[in-house]
């Protein structure tokens, strides 16, 4: 009996995180949990979010391919885990919590919403043969900052505009029918430390999809404006590696990413994969400058490489926009406008949309 308890002890922490049963109608995903752990779970129309403390699970990123969710991915972090799920449309989220003793489970049930039946007698007993089924293009979209910081902030706050943008962008490509992803979709953080907040945000840019956008509004101590573009890679110029420290969280911890992230730079030199994707990234970094330059008549300060911490592990094209300058007086006083920033929301979506679809 002895030998059967030390098995179990050593054992219980392998089982999957989470556990996956496919059922007629729903998908159910079991998380087993320490008394101690506690969960938050939070949703947007195409994901589901839970983020754990007081746990200690592996990395993992997994196809489901039901047909209520898509995949999975498990990020573990610093005494937690988060998990983000793909959902398929029209499906509803039912969570539980069941106590086994000192353990917990948390029970997520996707369960598909029947759809509204045609009207007529006709359709309904000569149905339409079934369409071919494509794979649905994929873009993840991330706002900037957001909840306990800010970014920049002058005639606009950072966070509000770049929130404000990818709501926008998110509508007009669904209606294209591109699935997306938000990396937030509210006023809120990943995490409250700065490095795992913009690991989270990265590991959200893996093989599954298509492309990763992260959107920034620019601030300079002296008088500046314009619209630039950046895809990943090394720079040694002072003032952009300024701007860059400042993006990736500033002060010390800034500094830190930022040779973290110019060590990942120096690898991908050697690396004929990571340099096709940072060729296409340089393709969909001047489609999108491009388009949003033609849509404003803003000052171009052009499409740079340089090591910000969201997209150096981008397993797919990977840029990172900064629309204008907060601090700037006209520039600034434009971004409060809900014209100017459905001008520049217009312009990136048919860049995204061009790029996915192969156009030149």
């Amino acid at each position: 009996m002895r030998l059967l308890a030390f098995l179990i002890v050593i054992l219980a922490p392998v089982l999957a995180f989470p556990r996956l049963g496919l059922h007629e109608g729903y998908t159910r995903l079991v998380f087993d949990l320490e008394a101690n752990a506690q969960h938050q779970v939070t949703q947007t129309p195409d994901t589901l979010t839970l983020r754990f403390s007081g746990i200690s699970v592996g990395a993992a990123d997994e196809d489901v391919s039901s047909p209520q969710v898509a995949s999975y991915q498990v990020v573990p972090g610093p005494g937690g885990a988060t998990v983000f799920v793909r959902l398929r449309p029209n499906v509803e989220v039912k969570t539980s919590v069941l106590n086994d003793g000192n353990r917990r489970r948390l029970v997520v049930d996707v369960v598909e919403v029947a759809r509204p039946t045609p009207n007529s007698p006709q359709a309904s007993s000569r149905p339409e043969p079934p369409k071919p089924r494509t794979q649905p293009k994929i873009v993840v979209i991330d706002p900037g900052h957001g909840g306990i910081d800010p970014g920049a902030v002058g005639f606009v706050v950072e966070k509000e505009v770049t929130l404000d943008l990818a709501l926008r962008l998110r509508q007009l490509l669904q209606k294209e029918g591109v699935e997306v992803v938000l990396t937030r979709s509210s006023d809120t953080h990943l995490s409250p430390d700065k490095a795992t907040d913009l690991g989270l945000r990265a590991d959200m840019a893996h093989s599954k999809r298509n492309l990763f956008i992260s959107i920034h509004v620019n601030s300079a101590p002296n008088v500046a404006q314009g619209i630039e573009t950046y895809y990943f890679g090394h720079t040694l110029e002072p003032s952009l590696l300024a701007q860059v420290i400042r993006e990736n969280g500033g002060g010390e911890l800034g500094r830190r990413l930022t040779r973290e992230a110019q060590s990942v730079g120096e690898r991908l030199v050697r690396d004929l994969i990571a340099q096709s994707n940072l060729k296409f990234s340089r393709q969909l970094a001047h489609l999108v400058q491009g388009g949003m330059l033609q849509a404003t008549g803003a000052v171009d300060r052009g499409v740079r490489q340089a090591p910000f911490y969201v997209i150096r592990n981008a397993r797919i094209p990977a840029i990172l926009v900064e629309v204008g300058f907060a601090n700037h007086p006209e520039e600034g006083r434009r971004l409060q406008t809900s014209a100017y920033r459905q001008a520049l929301a217009t312009a990136m979506a048919r860049a995204i949309l061009r790029f996915l679809n192969n156009g030149e």
